[in-house]
């Protein structure tokens, strides 16, 4: 009965210690960015990156309603391409984000990305007109 109890509390305190390890920390050497995504804006703590730089986003969906975030290459303006079309061409995506979760995406951006203006976006059916995008810069 010792033993067991033993055990159990072994196994508890490896749990606790998991999970103080865990949440939103960001990998070893990563830039942390931390995105804001409200009905119907996007917020980024960082808006000029780096090429060849590892980033930890940090995706929280603080808004009532289902958001998804994607890095695309350029602003894509209003168009008739559909959320499909939008992911195949987007450079990075965090395809679903309900209202309160938190997610995480870690990208670098490639040499090919220098002096172009991606553009962060949600695209969920009229998130994008409504104003879910920002701009931003990458610079060697």
């Amino acid at each position: 009965m010792k033993r067991q109890f033993g055990i159990g509390v072994l196994l508890a305190l490896f749990i606790l210690l998991m999970a103080a390890c865990g949440g939103n920390t960001k990998p070893s050497g990563m830039q942390q960015v931390q995105i804001k995504e409200t009905d119907f804006k996007i917020v980024s703590s960082v808006t000029t990156f780096s090429s060849g730089t590892p980033y930890h986003f940090v995706v929280t969906n603080d808004g009532k309603t289902a958001h998804e975030f994607m890095i695309l290459p350029k602003s894509e303006g209003n168009m008739a391409m559909g959320m499909g079309d939008m992911h195949k061409i987007s450079l990075a995506l965090i395809d679903m984000i309900d209202p309160g979760q938190t997610k995480t995406l870690d990208y670098t951006f490639p040499s090919s990305t220098v002096g172009s203006h991606p553009e962060f976006a949600c695209y969920m059916p009229g998130h994008y007109d409504a104003g879910m995008k920002e701009n931003v810069s990458v610079s060697s």
